[in-house]
């Protein structure tokens, strides 16, 4: 595979200074993410502390019902003994979500591998699952080419509840005709039968959108020794008890700090990531699946739509004895996850990598250090067939972002365009309006007939037929110049969807059609490096 890096585009400004010019945000972080902070962090930290046998037994009965490899289970022993975690995680996306779900579980155990040979410790990849994300709105779409056009497919939800994504069940004729559809959109290759067997078994004995995300995933990296955890599983959520009893105690600390350090965030021209409040509780209250997120009222934890009010003494003693009716919020993630896990560094995407900027007092607050926040790869991927029409138009990647390539399909379809049809239309439609305004005026001056408006009626209907006539003659160019037009729209299609990323909107289902299964542990066997760049891998 050939691989080139690019300048990442479609940079936020944060984003680009945290690529590009880390020290400037020194002081809303803890580590920067290069190899000293690594050296650092694992010098520097008690990972000690950590519940790790219950931990892994967590995580082991967590993972049973998908299946554990002989590596998983080498790292869940080392993760027992003293081994220590690069740490991802990702909304339950169906399919496995766009690519950079799959872009981020690569980047985890590939930053994993370095890690363990260039410090000489056992680091373990650990993917950590945001079953407990309630905007079901947000994962139960895949993006597909159908009609030669990307289209957005959505599983049609039989409930407008907005339960977590682990508690949300798939209704079975529903998602088996949904399966269906998707492979009936994609071409037939010498892989389809075997993909559409292999995600139809794995979705027979997962049927919610939490546990088939789980299952495809193990699927996908058991080799390697991926540790998967969904952040709703209750036995986890007992394991956490302890610290959430911590984050009651210190709520109202912890939204002040959060408040005041998203405030500075925002003065440095970095907007409001997390847009928190002061009154924020940074904890759902969990019921039958659906999530209340709580704020601090007069002493009280409240949420007022749903008519909740709990005391300090209740939420405490619910995080005593029932700690799964609580969730953690986009604040309290990310300190759960280091009190739970023994961190060297978390994978980040941009907007992860923004809000954890306003963490950085949370953390201490609770006697702890971030850990170092390391970009996720980010990657496209070019067939053959786009390569060769890279190739044949004379684009480079770079021109394909910036527009360039549009911009080459109208100049194209200009240059095939006759100009003498447009201006001869312009003539007649001219011609016969002044006809018409000739024809008004002796209706009116000389035979005192006031007919203006059946004479302007009957000129809007001839206009009508040229605009008409002008759109047929449009139509059919556009047809016949039809096959050449659609490889300025394939590569813009493939590299440039919806104006972003392919990573941000592409499925795996369409490349694993097309490559095989063989194309994950290809992608694996690249050799990346983290910094910053945008990877174009060539397949």
């Amino acid at each position: 595979m050939r691989v080139e890096q690019y300048t990442q585009p479609f940079a936020s400004s944060f984003y680009k200074k945290y690529l590009e010019d880390m020290p400037s945000l020194s002081s809303f972080y803890h580590y920067e993410w290069n190899q000293n902070a690594l050296n650092n962090r694992l010098q520097e930290t008690d990972f000690s502390k950590h519940k790790r046998n219950e931990l892994v037994e967590v995580i082991t009965n967590y993972m049973r019902p998908f299946g554990i490899s002989e590596k998983s289970k080498l790292h869940l022993d080392e993760l027992k003994d003293n081994g220590i975690v690069v740490i991802g995680g990702q909304q339950a996306g169906l399919m496995s979500g766009p690519m950079y779900s799959i872009h981020k579980a690569i980047s985890v155990i590939v930053l994993a591998k370095q890690q363990r040979e260039i410090l000489g410790v056992p680091v373990i990849p650990v993917f950590w699952i945001a079953g407990e994300d309630h905007d079901i709105d947000e994962v139960n779409h895949v993006y597909i080419e159908r009609g030669r056009k990307l289209q957005k497919m959505t599983y049609p939800e039989s409930s407008r509840i907005k339960k977590m994504a682990s508690k949300s069940p798939f209704e079975k004729k529903m998602i088996t005709a949904y399966l269906e559809e998707l492979f009936k959109s994609l071409p037939e290759t010498l892989h389809t039968k075997n993909l559409f067997q292999k995600i139809n078994a794995l979705l027979e004995d997962n049927m919610n959108y939490s546990d088939f995300f789980a299952a495809l995933m193990n699927n996908f990296f058991q080799q390697e020794g991926l540790l998967l955890i969904d952040a709703a599983y209750e036995p986890l959520r007992k394991l956490e008890s302890e610290y959430f009893q911590k984050i009651v105690k210190y709520s109202s600390r912890l939204a002040e700090v959060v408040f005041e350090n998203e405030a500075v965030f925002e003065k440095a021209g970095y907007g409001t990531p997390i847009q928190t409040k002061e009154n924020a509780a940074h904890l759902f209250y969990v019921e039958d699946g659906e999530r209340f997120l709580l704020e601090r009222k007069d002493k009280k934890f409240v949420n007022e739509g749903k008519g909740i009010a709990f005391s300090e003494e209740e939420l405490m003693n619910i995080a005593i004895n029932e700690p799964e009716k609580l969730s953690n919020n986009v604040v309290t993630r990310p300190l759960m996850q280091e009190m739970v896990f023994p961190v060297l560094s978390f994978i980040g995407g941009p907007g992860e990598i923004a809000y954890w900027g306003t963490l950085k007092s949370a953390f201490e607050l609770f006697e702890m250090r971030m850990p170092v926040i390391m970009p996720r790869l980010s990657i496209s991927i070019v067939n053959s067939k786009t390569q060769n029409l890279l190739e044949k138009l004379s684009f480079r990647i770079p021109e394909i972002w910036e527009g360039m390539v549009e911009k080459a399909k109208l100049r194209f379809i200009d240059e095939h365009r006759n100009e003498k049809i447009p201006t001869l239309l312009t003539s007649i439609e001219d011609d016969i309006t002044a006809k018409y305004k000739e024809l008004e005026t002796i209706l009116l001056e000389e035979a005192n007939l006031k007919l203006a408006p059946l004479v302007n009626k009957n000129l809007d209907y001839h206009k009508k037929q040229i605009t008409f006539l002008n759109n047929a003659i449009e139509d059919t160019l556009l047809g016949k110049l039809d096959a050449s037009i659609y490889r300025y729209d394939r590569i813009t299609m493939e590299l440039n969807p919806n104006g972003g990323l392919q990573e941000r909107t592409f499925s795996p289902l369409q490349l694993l059609n097309e490559v095989g299964m063989e194309l994950i542990q290809d992608l694996l066997e690249v050799p990346y490096e983290f910094n910053g760049k945008h990877q174009i891998v060539y397949i």
